[in-house]
């Protein structure tokens, strides 16, 4: 799968996020083993998911994840990720972040 979205990608400008700095991330936002199960995770533009996945691993209870992506098939190759990864429940929302943003408080922020 990563082969798949790493190359399916380039010709759009898309690029893999590397498990490194995907674990390296998780560690600058403060997720631990020890972050509470109802912590929640958002990526603007998630592409495959990839950050998301290695983030929640960090956590090692689970986390909400939310995340949004423009391209249709990527968005759709980010919700078969997730359940590959037995994150069926994670919310990925398929459309533009700056146009459309789908994750906001009920107060618009």
């Amino acid at each position: 799968m990563r082969h798949f979205a790493t190359e399916s990608g380039k010709s759009k400008g898309q690029f893999y996020t590397p498990a490194e700095v995907s674990r390296i991330l998780a560690k600058v936002i403060g997720i631990t083993p020890d972050t509470p199960q109802d912590a929640t995770v958002y990526d603007p533009t998630c592409g495959s998911g990839s950050l998301l996945l290695k983030v929640n691993d960090e956590a090692r209870r689970g986390l909400s994840i939310f995340g949004q992506e423009m391209d249709n098939a990527t968005s759709a190759l980010a919700r078969m990720n997730m359940i590959l990864h037995n994150n069926a429940t994670a919310k990925i929302w398929q459309g533009n972040t700056l146009s459309d943003p789908q994750w906001k408080e009920a107060n618009g922020n």
